[in-house]
């Protein structure tokens, strides 16, 4: 995938002033091909995961609709499906990890 609006501003602000890039966008993990289609539907779906007490994760029906809107066939639906909800259940354990934990309770 190629750079956003924010990372090309910083990469050319970087070379501008003669400054090394931040290590998030010169050692940012590159996409293998094929693997595009996924990564987007992680990000368009994850506005429609439900949120209360916390983050739930995205529901199959959003997932569903995604590949519907997108005219999938069955094996592509089963991947976007499989990876999604792969992505979401770390992204999931990896906000979790970040929250901040009650004082006064043990683990």
């Amino acid at each position: 995938m190629e750079q956003g609006p924010v990372e090309r501003n910083i990469i050319r602000d970087c070379m501008r002033r003669g400054l090394p890039l931040p290590d998030r966008i010169q050692n940012a993990p590159v996409l293998a091909p094929g693997l595009g289609l996924y990564l987007r539907a992680f990000y368009d779906l994850d506005s429609c995961r439900p949120i209360g007490m916390g983050e739930g994760p995205i529901p199959w029906s959003a997932i569903e609709q995604w590949c519907q809107a997108l005219d999938l066939d069955e094996e592509e639906s089963d991947d976007v499906h499989t990876l999604v909800r792969r992505l979401d259940n770390a992204y999931l354990r990896h906000r979790e990890a970040k929250r901040p934990k009650p004082k006064g309770l043990k683990k």
